[in-house]
């Protein structure tokens, strides 16, 4: 004699309770991951900002040729960012003589960078000695050798040096990291935790 056994299955209900769990969990996870996705992006950004403005130290203090001046040792280099002509690009550029600290146009241009992904500057920030900081749109960092020290100037105007630089990038996501680089020639990157950089 056959022993029959009974087989049971989902109900629908049990079946669309799952589902839902599953569709909950599976959001959250996806939703999580662009998340972190983006702030890896955004602080991988503040990185390579924190590197072109390295580089362009490096370039400044050590003996590097001028590009148009064969054995000519003598230019200073700095990194420019203009955010009334855009938030998604600066420049590298080397200051030839006479070295006035400021980008003078393309014949000085070396590199120009691309932020990408949606990133851009939303701000940046200029503190002279101890006072407040203050926004700027136009900000050069330069570096001449055989001085270490950074010279920060705002818009062209060199008769003014200012003591730090904070650039803000942010995200579309909101988030914002920060590169600080101070007079000193100290270079740092930190996470915005007090909405410096919201407008």
């Amino acid at each position: 004699m056959k022993k029959v056994t009974n087989i049971k299955g989902f109900t629908l209900v049990e079946l669309l309770v799952s589902i839902s769990i599953f569709t909950v969990i599976t959001s959250v996870a996806v939703f999580n991951h662009a998340q972190f996705n983006g702030s890896v992006l955004l602080t991988n950004l503040a990185y390579e900002i924190a590197l072109s403005v390295r580089q362009a130290q490096f370039y400044g203090i050590t003996v590097r040729q001028s590009t148009v001046m064969p054995g000519a040792f003598d230019s200073g280099y700095g990194i420019r960012f203009d955010l009334g002509e855009s938030v998604t690009r600066y420049s590298l550029y080397e200051d030839r003589l006479p070295q006035n600290h400021v980008y003078d146009g393309a014949g000085e241009l070396l590199e120009s960078f691309q932020i990408q992904k949606g990133n851009r500057i939303s701000k940046i920030l200029v503190t002279s000695g101890s006072g407040s900081p203050v926004t700027a749109n136009i900000v050069d960092i330069s570096f001449i050798r055989p001085n270490p020290d950074t010279y920060i100037t705002v818009g062209g105007n060199t008769s003014i040096f200012y003591s730090k630089a904070e650039i803000c990038v942010s995200s579309p996501q909101g988030s914002s990291r920060i590169i600080v680089v101070e007079a000193t020639g100290q270079i740092s990157v930190t996470i915005d935790q007090t909405d410096k950089c919201s407008s």
